[in-house]
Formats: C-alpha cells, structure tokens, sequence
C-alpha cells in the first residue's frame, strides 16, 4: 500500500488518500472518479455525490494540484494509521484547510461536521419501502445478524457516555410518527401473543441495591414535586382501585409473613437489637406479639433498660410540691 498527499497550489488545501496501486497512475483513478455521474443526493443546492476533492479537481484542474508520495510498500493496517495521523496534523477534516470527509481510519471512522449536515438533510423526508420494512421485520430472534453477540464494557460505557453528551431533540412530528406505529405495532395480534408470553427474569440483589441508590433522594424523578405540580393532583382513586390495592398489599404481607416463618422455623440465635451480639434463643424474653415468639432485645439488656427505668422514678414516700 502507498499513502499520498494532494495540494491544491492556488489555496493550499490538502488531501490524503491509501491506495494499493502505483503511484505513477493515481492523477489518472482520481480523474476517472471525479468524472464519472453519481447518483443525486437529495438535497436542495442539488448536491451531487462526489468528494469535495473530486469536485475541486474538476473546479481547478488537474495541473493545479501537486501529488507527493509519503511511504510505500508499507501494510493495510499502517498505511491507514498514517493516513489518520496526517489527517488529524492537517486538520484535513476543516473545509478551510483540506478535503478530508473522514478521520481515515482503518477499522472505524468519524465523519466531519459538514458531512454529517449533508447526510442528515439527503435522508429527512424518506420513506423506506414496505418491502424494506417488512424485511426488517423479519430479522428477529437467530435471524437477527447481531444475534447472540454482546457488547463489550468499554462499548456500552461508549454508548452510554454517547446518550449522555448528545444533544440530539427529537421533533414533535418525529414524536407523533414513532407513536402512531408504535399504536399500530401494538394492535398487531401477533405482538400481542409475543408480549404475553414473555417471562421477567428475578433481579439480582446487587442490581436491587445499585437502583435503590440510584433512585433515592435527588435521584429520585418525583423528588421535589408537590401539590399542584404533581401529576395526579386533585384526581381520586376509586373504590375498585383501593380494593385491588388492599388485595395486593394483603398478599404481599402474606408471603413475607410466609418466608420469615421458614427462616425462624430452624434457628437457634438472635441479634440482639441493643448491645448487637448474636445469642441462643434462651437469652431472649419470651413474646406472644412477634412473629418469632421473642422480643428484640436480650434478657441482659432488658434487665439494664428495666434498672435505668426505675432509677429515674421518683420514690413514693417523697412530698409532691
């Protein structure tokens, strides 16, 4: 592979480009390229598809522009590297200085600002074939090209930090387009059979404890939020409503009730709520209004609280004044 350098002698602007051939034939590929008719993006200055260094070669002419080779006979993989190295010392990417669309890497590349503009007003306004969509639709479970693939830590902190710094709004007609087929994917009988099928696997503890942090006091989206500023202000639950509340809240206390007297069934000690010391069962005082049988605290430490109690009675025999 060979790495070379194009400038334009009128403005200074430069191009670096890989190619595998010699370097005596590159003036003549890029002119081929630069002549030949692309396909019309659709844009409104009527934009065609070439490069901003084929157009500047058909704008200057080819014997304004001066070609230098940089390395030869170097592999894929460090000719690209170099080519990202010039571009990045150029600032090849700015209009102002070179003709660079890319950040050139090899395995990944970033497109420049201008470019993504240019992109984002081709593909506004167009609608996919139903043939596409129903093709995509098709794609699901081991169909799926990504299936059974996962993403890598970095890669998911990369998407997340992505979310994260976007300042990408989403427009209202957007909105309305994403839930109007949201609407009509929903109705579909066979979503409907899928959704109900599908089992919610049990959450880890350390998941449970990481969203309850997350969630908690600031976190929380409902934190600060009263009165006539939240959103079921002024409304009132019906009877229906509470009853199924009740229901579910006696059934939930029914089956913790259920695994704590499992877990009491076979133990032989405590901890102590006072002095925090784990004890056997007989150091405890006997209780009918526990569920375990035992108060919380030991005999020891009740005997202590029981002294302090009594110390701080005033005696009878003393004149109330």
């Amino acid at each position: 592979m060979i790495v070379y350098k194009a400038t334009n002698c009128l403005n200074n602007k430069v191009y670096f480009a890989v190619a595998s051939r010699s370097f005596g034939s590159i003036v003549g590929m890029q002119l081929c390229q630069a002549r030949t008719k692309p396909k019309k993006m659709r844009l409104k200055d009527d934009y065609t598809g070439k490069s901003p260094f084929h157009k500047a070669l058909l704008q200057y002419g080819e014997f304004n522009f001066k070609f230098e080779l940089l390395h030869d006979h170097v592999s894929n993989k460090k000719a690209y590297d170099y080519k990202k190295e010039y571009i990045k010392e150029y600032n090849a990417m700015n209009p102002k200085y070179g003709y660079n669309c890319t950040t050139g890497g090899m395995d990944s590349f970033k497109h420049a600002d201008h470019v993504k503009d240019r992109i984002g007003v081709a593909h506004t306004g167009r609608i996919m074939p139903d043939s596409y969509v129903e093709l995509m639709k098709a794609r699901v479970g081991e169909l799926h090209p990504r299936f059974g693939m996962k993403h890598s830590k970095q890669a998911r902190e990369n998407i997340r930090q992505g979310l994260l710094n976007s300042d990408y709004i989403q427009s209202e007609e957007s909105k309305k387009q994403t839930s109007e087929t949201m609407k009509r994917r929903w109705q579909e009988p066979e979503i409907i059979k899928k959704m109900s099928k599908r089992k919610h696997g049990d959450m880890s503890k350390s998941a449970r404890k990481r969203l309850s942090i997350k969630f908690s006091g600031k976190g929380n989206p409902m934190y600060g939020i009263k009165r006539e500023d939240h959103h079921a202000y002024g409304t009132t639950i019906s009877k229906e409503q509470k009853e199924k509340m009740a229901e579910g809240r006696i059934k939930f206390i029914s089956k913790q009730r259920k695994k704590k007297l499992e877990i009491f069934k076979n133990r032989t000690e405590k901890k102590c709520s006072k002095c925090k010391i784990v004890m056997s069962l007989d150091m405890f005082p006997k209780s009918k209004n526990t569920l375990d049988g035992y108060i919380s605290a030991c005999k020891l430490c009740e005997r202590a609280r029981g002294r302090e109690r009594r110390a701080k009675r005033k005696p009878w025999n003393m004149k109330l004044k």
